[in-house]
């Protein structure tokens, strides 16, 4: 897929959260570099280390070398801990020299959308395994039998709930043939944030099925929206679409029913053609879910003073406009 500056929009509105992620693996590599210097450390290394703790003061009334020999500070790791700790570090250092590489994956012809998003995450997941062996062997309490399958890739049903709560976002380069969001809805929990950057014809609203009462989801031609995704405090699913697509965003800070939380700024005609797997028939039920969700539940008087159907505000202040005068007498008159 060529490159595309929507790309680089996308990483930038989610910025704060890539930064973050980047700061937990920078620091544990920091932790787990002066662990390991520590470790190797000889005598006069020691000795030295202790000189510069104690400073000009202490060092003048301390002698230095007693006080390495009684403040070792660091516990002796086995060697099995050390070579796990070794190899934690150098997964942490391939993960952090892949830039925003680590944070982008593409959908090719052929592929499946949720399975590149699995690939994706599993080496987030490595990364998450690498920090945590990093504070085990640390902390002396590395236990090779049950601790060294954490430096493999982990794939996301297999993360804990610490994890997905500190996951990073994800953006996703994909044509539109090859959105389907039923492949995505596995992903929503904790604080995972995908973001699909949509090339090509593409399905009007994809992501209409993936609203739930505490998802933030938006489709966005013009990045609109995005930097409220970095924001949100839970899950949340973002498409910058091509144009003439549905634009909305789902926002359950916003309130407890759906037309409080959903504000849909544009719905397209109806769909003419298949797009990939998807029929007209499937695409149009995607539009009226979204209309439906977005309704806004008023149920006015009609003329006869019975209970009208729920409508859209803009429609119910036509009925009660149009019900107030015949009730006052004054419909009709010139």
């Amino acid at each position: 897929m060529p490159s595309d500056p929507r790309v680089q929009q996308a990483l930038t509105a989610l910025d704060r959260p890539i930064a973050e992620f980047r700061a937990l693996m920078e620091g544990a590599l920091r932790q787990a570099d002066a662990f390991l210097e520590q470790q190797m450390a000889d005598e006069p290394a020691r000795v030295k280390r202790a000189a510069a703790a104690l400073g000009v003061f202490g060092a003048s009334h301390i002698d230095a070398t007693r006080f390495a020999a009684l403040h070792v500070g660091t516990r002796t790791a086995t060697e099995p801990s050390l070579a796990a700790l070794r190899r934690a570090v150098d997964i942490l250092r391939q993960m952090a020299d892949r830039g925003d590489n680590l944070f982008l994956a593409e959908v090719t012809s052929g592929a499946k959308i949720g399975a590149v998003v699995e690939s994706a995450l599993a080496m987030i997941g490595w990364a998450f395994g690498a920090i945590i062996v990093t504070d085990l062997v640390r902390g002396g309490r590395y236990v090779e039998a049950d601790h060294a399958s954490m430096l493999d890739p982990l794939q996301f049903g297999g993360w804990n709930r610490s994890e997905r709560r500190a996951a990073p976002p994800l953006v996703v380069r994909v044509a539109g043939a090859s959105v389907r969001a039923t492949d995505l809805a596995s992903f929503a929990d904790g604080h995972v944030k995908l973001v699909l950057v949509v090339s090509g014809d593409c399905a009007p609203a994809p992501l209409a099925r993936l609203i739930t009462p505490g998802t933030f989801v938006v489709q966005t031609t013009d990045g609109s929206g995005l930097d409220r995704v970095a924001l949100f405090d839970g899950p949340a699913f973002a498409a910058l679409m091509p144009a003439g697509a549905a634009t909305f965003v789902h926002d359950p800070a916003l309130g407890r029913e759906s037309w409080q939380r959903l504000t849909v700024s544009f719905i397209p005609d109806a769909p003419k053609k298949a797009v990939g797997a998807m029929s007209t028939w499937q695409q149009l039920e995607e539009l009226k879910q979204l209309a439906d969700l977005a309704r806004t539940p008023f149920a006015v008087p009609n003329a006869g003073g019975n209970a009208a159907p729920a409508m859209g505000a803009s429609d119910a202040a036509d009925r009660i406009a149009s019900w107030l005068l015949t009730q006052s007498g004054l419909g009709g008159t010139a």
